[in-house]
C-alpha cells in the first residue's frame, strides 16, 4: 500500500501543467471552433428547412 502512494507521488512529479499562455492560446482555440461549428448547423439547419419547404409547398 505504501508503494502505491510512493508511486503517485512520483508521478505527480512528471506532471505538466500549461502556462498561461498555453491555456490562453487553448481556450481561445475552443471557443473559435465552438463558434464556427455552432454558425455551420445553424446555416446547414436553415438551408434544409428551406429546402423541405419548398419541396412540400410549406
Amino acid at each position: 500500500m505504501l508503494a502505491f502512494f510512493r508511486d503517485v507521488i512520483e508521478e505527480l512529479k512528471k506532471l505538466h501543467l500549461p502556462s498561461k499562455k498555453e491555456t490562453y492560446i487553448t481556450t481561445v482555440t475552443i471557443l473559435v471552433t465552438i463558434t464556427i461549428v455552432s454558425l455551420a448547423i445553424l446555416f446547414s439547419d436553415f438551408l434544409i428547412s428551406k429546402i423541405i419547404g419548398i419541396i412540400f409547398g410549406l
